[in-house]
């Protein structure tokens, strides 16, 4: 195999990588490319030659290391060709409403739904990329509720169903979105919010919010804006993006989902969406398969308790908590 640097380098359409990944060599030369963009190093005493075994395992010719693609990483483990794998990272980032576990596990003929689902359960713990550029500029912030068919009050309040904090770029052009960020929050509180506006949004931004009067006093690096939506005249004003956005993901939860999903599992789902939606622009769909490879290939192991209880990443709580 041949050492070479990947710059951009993925399948325009469906038919490219049909063509291009049908053996499992060419899957592990584009691993490879992405590992290791200049070429291999032995982690052990920094020799550049090597040879591969029949297990595509790396094997440093001067210590004899050995280096796995996928030992580490949320491949570790599996006993699924690796063919498989860049199927499903195909179907997860291409489809534009997403795949469910249902589907993955007919579309690659797997044994069991709970090998589907866990599979894409690690693949969403893939799509948010560690230190990623927070939001600026006009910042729109709101919450809304996810609950089913659960019956209760709506908005502010509700009960048993599951609260999402969303910020939504917005630019001076009449209805443009940029990029957007969802998180689930255990409340209302202000350290609920505070902590979502402060951990997604540049300071010196304008944060754009409605007229309720717990936003005021928690927006302390931001510039605030608050509209009064039943008074303003100005369609730009009335918080279009972020109410458009909160329609989309409930759209998403009624249709791939089918309208269940267990709560503590929701932050994984928006994640795989804000990764999608932010890459919405891109010319190629291949280009968000190879945004998601290359954060699969950093990523860490994943075992079953921790995908079970889905601990999350930033906090360390369960998320488990958040099923109310």
């Amino acid at each position: 195999m041949k050492d070479f640097t990947i710059t951009e380098d993925f399948p325009r359409s469906e038919i490219e990588f049909d063509l291009r990944f049908l053996d499992p060599s060419a899957c592990y030369d584009y691993l490879f490319a992405i590992k290791w963009p200049n070429g291999f190093v032995c982690q052990k005493c920094k020799n550049d030659a090597y040879w591969i075994s029949a297990k595509h395992l790396y094997i440093c010719s001067q210590c004899n290391r050995q280096h796995s693609l996928t030992a580490g990483t949320i491949m570790d483990s599996s006993k699924k060709p690796i063919t498989y794998w860049f199927k499903a990272m195909w179907w997860f980032t291409t489809r534009k409403s997403g795949i469910n576990a249902v589907n993955l596990k007919e579309l690659l003929g797997l044994g069991s739904y709970q090998t589907a689902w866990c599979w894409l359960q690690k693949l969403r713990r893939c799509t948010i990329r560690t230190g990623r550029e927070k939001l600026s500029g006009r910042v729109e912030v709101d919450e809304f509720v996810i609950g089913g068919q659960k019956p209760g009050k709506r908005g502010r309040g509700a009960e048993g169903k599951t609260i999402v904090a969303a910020a939504v770029e917005r630019s001076d052009i009449k209805r443009k979105i940029g990029r957007i960020r969802l998180h689930v929050i255990l409340d209302y509180s202000a350290f609920s919010l505070e902590t979502f506006i402060d951990e997604n949004i540049e300071p010196g931004s304008t944060v754009v919010t409605d007229a309720w009067s717990s936003y005021p006093p928690i927006i302390k690096n931001q510039c605030h804006v608050a509209v009064n939506q039943s008074k303003s005249s100005d369609y730009q004003d009335r918080l279009y993006g972020v109410h458009m956005v909160a329609s989309l993901v409930k759209r998403l939860i009624g249709s791939t989902f089918q309208g269940r999903f267990e709560p503590k599992y929701l932050q994984n789902i928006l994640d795989e969406y804000v990764f999608r939606f932010n890459r919405r622009r891109s010319k190629y769909i291949g280009k968000k398969f190879m945004r998601i490879v290359e954060q699969v290939v950093s990523s860490a192991k994943l075992k079953w308790d921790e995908i079970k209880w889905d601990i999350d990443p930033i906090s360390g709580f369960f998320s488990l908590e958040l099923s109310g």
